[in-house]
């Protein structure tokens, strides 16, 4: 998609993102069954508990930071869509405008193909040249 974005990869990457959220809390569920399996009472098995819970928690903690970073990057991807869209419609706009003056002839007109000459594709940086163009003619 050039430099506009690409929101397919931002939700790939974002589901590569949950998925290993999902990873770093079944291993945190691991880790907490094994502590839950300890039956060893001590002083050194109270420490073990209190420092397997904190980890617990810190584990389920950047799970979770993980799965909001991947719902901000589907959000971004949605907005990169719509902006997308946006431009799209605009380019198609100004094809059509285009077209129909064409349509109707004239002098100006002939005019105007020679100073833009082919149409960029859609996306392309070379719009804001021809948006230039079609300002400086009064066209636009």
């Amino acid at each position: 998609m050039g430099m506009y974005g690409d929101p397919d990869a931002l939700d790939a990457l974002a589901a590569e993102l949950s998925q290993r959220a999902r990873e770093v809390r079944a291993a945190g569920e691991e880790h907490r069954r094994e502590g839950e399996r300890a039956r060893w009472v001590s002083e050194a098995a109270s420490a073990y508990r209190r420092q397997l819970s904190r980890d617990c928690a810190a584990v389920d903690s950047a799970a979770d930071e993980m799965e909001q970073a991947a719902d901000e990057l589907r959000r971004h991807a949605d907005e990169v869509r719509s902006r997308l869209e946006a431009i799209a419609r605009a380019e198609r706009a100004v094809r059509a405008w285009l077209a129909e003056q064409t349509a109707r002839g004239g002098a100006l007109l002939d005019d105007v193909g020679d100073v833009l000459g082919e149409l960029p594709d859609a996306g392309a940086d070379a719009w804001r040249s021809v948006s230039g163009q079609l300002s400086r003619l009064g066209l636009w």
